[in-house]
């Protein structure tokens, strides 16, 4: 009998690591990007390289479209889905620490912004963690400008106009009101709907989202100055992710990376053609001067001070300070 147990324990250590190496994972990627936009292809090229690297183990089914991402984040708390690309909308949704890279002005070029991100990440992985999420990679969504029904050039102008704000996020509401601006918290998914009812007449999108969004049919003015990079994350739950094997996470993590790679160069191409298209359905974009800019962006700096311990975490806020600084002076 002592022989058979010792038999069966021995069989179980040798058999345990083959069964772990052949797991599989069958997961779902929920999103509120429309299906067939620069985005969604790039998630289904990323689940096509998962499934190669994989061997089959990991699969993953990309659902674009799948509702506002308070909803979506509600739903992978109940496993379904598991994965989540999110705007960065919806990383503020999660922790206010996303918000740094929402502050106008904060950045004065597309490099300093991805290596400010670059030094973040770890801080930020660590928020993620404590929301049991896995980062996988970083999205990017161009940098938004102010698209409106009538041209806007200053900030007065801005004052005057219905602005989309994201919903829920009460500190930006009231920050906006505290300004002199008239904010209108939407969720993500019903801009559309604000726009067409006249209930906002002004937001901030990156042109490529204004153009697959539809939002641009009702406001045919673009101001040209960005004014922050939109930058949001591919997710996956703690719990799915420790269903897959230490190999197979590798291989997920290092598609996922070329993912990120590959969208971060193509979103600005993109843009400049999602401009073109627009303009030729009667966009106007509204040029502005050098001297216009730095009045925009310095008064801008004045008002986005206050966000600091507000709306963004005071640590996260002052790190994000310190890598730009040190990109600045390298």
């Amino acid at each position: 009998m002592i022989k058979t147990f010792r038999l069966v324990f021995l069989s179980v250590l040798l058999i345990s690591p083959i069964l772990l190496a052949a797991q599989t994972a069958r997961l779902r990627l929920g999103s509120v990007l429309p299906a067939n936009s620069l985005w969604d292809r790039s998630l289904k090229e990323m689940a096509n390289g998962w499934q190669q690297a994989t061997d089959g183990r990991v699969r993953l089914q990309v659902r674009p479209s799948s509702g506002d991402e308070a909803t979506l984040l509600r739903r992978m708390r109940m496993n379904n889905p598991q994965v989540a690309a999110l705007s960065p909308l919806g990383l503020q949704e999660i922790d206010e620490a996303f918000s740094v890279f929402g502050v106008p002005f904060f950045f004065e070029s597309e490099a300093e912004a991805v290596q400010v991100l670059e030094d973040l990440t770890p801080r930020l992985r660590a928020v993620l963690a404590e929301n049991d999420l896995v980062l996988l990679n970083w999205g990017h969504g161009g940098w938004a400008h102010i698209f409106s029904d009538t041209s806007i050039a200053t900030l007065d102008d801005l004052r005057r106009a219905k602005l989309f704000t994201s919903a829920g996020d009460d500190g930006a509401v009231n920050w906006y009101k505290e300004n002199g601006f008239q904010p209108v918290p939407l969720a993500l998914t019903d801009v559309l709907m604000g726009l067409n009812t006249g209930l906002i007449d002004a937001y901030p999108s990156s042109p490529y989202s204004a153009l697959v969004f539809q939002w641009y049919r009702q406001t045919s003015h673009m101001l040209d100055v960005p004014l922050a990079p939109l930058f949001g994350a591919t997710v996956i739950s703690q719990r799915a992710w420790q269903r897959i094997s230490a190999a197979d996470q590798t291989a997920i993590l290092e598609v996922a990376a070329n993912t990120q790679q590959s969208i971060f160069v193509e979103v600005f191409e993109q843009d400049a053609e999602a401009v073109r298209e627009m303009q030729t359905r009667g966009l106007n974009v509204t040029g502005v001067d050098q001297s216009q800019v730095a009045a925009f962006r310095s008064e801008a700096e004045n008002l986005t001070a206050s966000w600091r311990g507000s709306m963004v975490p005071a640590d996260i806020y002052d790190a994000a300070v310190e890598a730009r600084n040190r990109y600045r002076n390298r």
